[in-house]
């Protein structure tokens, strides 16, 4: 779904725009009345001349008291305990591009703490059981650079959900100067969430945010005393595969089906707010604005995509890994049932190298399930060693599995052909490979192959005698 990005810069000037030219206006007065313009009719020069100087003088005063002008279409003077803020406040709603994701509603405080909860004991981790009131936050900023100690939030948003509507408020920092009042607004904002919700922003968002408000003496009680649901690692987690690169921008295209028109990329954004300070008019900026607005739209609905994968509705058309990465992550939460039914799925498509790890995978939790399901899993070993037996860890889990249903014979003989495998591999090769035991791979099938000859030459001394 194509979304726009350009932004209406057409905007009513605001009463203190106006009060702020009548105050020019007037103080021009007053400097003509000094220099006797201004008289008025006849007679009444002096007294006129008088009263219209006074009445200049408290125009003047009230200007200078009022807040300097943002010069930013769009955002109003907002009082805060630490100055002037200068706040955007619009409402986006949201359901088309919820349709276009295929998914209906957005997440829930719950839902989404749920979706990076891991099943343990408590205070292992676990996200709280009720999540505290208040609407979910999304958040992003928008900052001079990326490390050192001089990173500058020059642009907050934050989205509250309303529904399906996102309720986005952006705070600008109008004047370096005045950082504190950006921050404080912002804070105030966030101490009614229930949850933050970011992408990436465990890493980056939040601790800039974090040292900004240290470094002008405030409290971070609205970025630290509430969950934070990092949408990163469940994006990772569930589509490295099909995304690779798991940036907020590759996960609208392949996820949301969300094309940008006409978005200015985020490395312009400090240049651009630089030239703004310069003297830049609005349009210089405006671009930056309508970034972190869609920045804020797309972390949303990314939520809601999320849940609606890991509760059935997969993201279509359906990538070879996806099915073997839920199951996993439904193994994680301990959903047991249902990740076996996905590692089935995912073996019956054939398509490596996810059938092939879904395999091992159902093979070793069916033997730890023991009884019946060994069968089954000796038989996936089978098949997996079968199609290739330079897998050395399908060919060691076939080894003890068969050792331990006393199929000697049949263990001696994958112990031989995989130690002349391991003898045909080059040492770099040995090393490459995962799960290698301790000792290395042909130390291990050498003492394997032993233990198994002396087994059977007690059974019988006959056919295999010992040396």
């Amino acid at each position: 779904m194509a979304v726009a990005a350009n932004i209406d810069h057409n905007a009513t000037p605001s009463p203190a725009a106006d009060a702020a030219r009548r105050a020019t206006v007037a103080g021009l007065r007053e400097k003509l009345a000094r220099l006797g313009g201004l008289a008025g009719p006849a007679g009444s020069a002096s007294g006129a001349t008088s009263a219209a100087a006074a009445r200049a003088r408290e125009a003047v005063a009230r200007a200078y008291a009022a807040p300097p002008l943002p010069r930013q279409p769009g955002f109003d003077a907002e009082a805060t305990p630490k100055g002037t803020a200068w706040v955007r406040c619009v409402n986006v709603d949201l359901t088309p591009l919820l349709r276009a994701a295929g998914a209906t509603e957005l997440g829930s405080a719950a839902d989404l703490l749920d979706l990076l909860a891991a099943p343990g004991p408590p205070g292992a981790g676990a996200a709280p059981a009720s999540p505290p009131a208040g609407p979910v936050a999304v958040l992003d900023i928008e900052s001079l650079g990326l490390h050192g100690s001089g990173v500058v939030a020059f642009l907050v948003g934050v989205g509250l959900q309303r529904g399906t509507t996102l309720e986005v408020h952006q705070v600008l920092l109008a004047d370096p100067g005045d950082e504190a009042a950006q921050l404080s607004a912002v804070l105030d904002r966030l101490d009614a969430a229930a949850v933050l919700v970011t992408y990436n922003g465990r890493s980056f968002d939040v601790p800039v945010l974090r040292a900004r408000c240290i470094v002008n003496r405030l409290g971070d009680d609205g970025l630290d005393a509430r969950p934070h649901c990092d949408l990163l690692g469940p994006v990772r987690r569930l589509f490295r595969d099909r995304l690779g690169v798991c940036t907020l921008r590759q996960a609208e295209v392949e996820l949301l089906g969300m094309d940008r028109v006409d978005d200015v990329p985020g490395f312009e954004a400090p240049a651009r707010y630089r030239a703004w300070l310069r003297g830049g008019g609005p349009e210089v900026l405006a671009g930056v604005v309508r970034h972190n607005e869609l920045d804020l739209c797309a972390t949303a609905v990314l939520g809601a995509r999320l849940l609606a994968h890991v509760e059935g509705a997969m993201v279509g058309p359906v990538h070879a890994a996806d099915r073997y990465r839920l199951a996993l992550h439904l193994e994680r939460r301990g959903e047991g049932p249902r990740s076996e039914h996905l590692l089935r799925d995912a073996i019956a498509t054939r398509a490596g190298p996810w059938d092939r790890r879904a395999a091992h995978r159902l093979a070793h939790r069916l033997r730890r399930a023991g009884g019946p399901a060994q069968d089954e899993a000796l038989h996936l070993w089978w098949t997996l060693w079968r199609a290739d037996p330079t897998d050395l860890s399908a060919a060691r889990a076939l080894a003890i599995a068969l050792e331990r249903v006393h199929l000697l014979d049949d263990a001696v003989t994958v112990c031989e052909h995989t130690l002349r495998v391991c003898a045909a591999m080059p040492p770099w090769r040995h090393a490459a490979l995962r799960g290698a035991p301790h000792g290395g791979w042909h130390a291990d099938w050498t003492r394997r192959l032993d233990r198994l000859r002396t087994r059977l030459a007690r059974q019988c001394p006959t056919l295999y005698p010992t040396s």
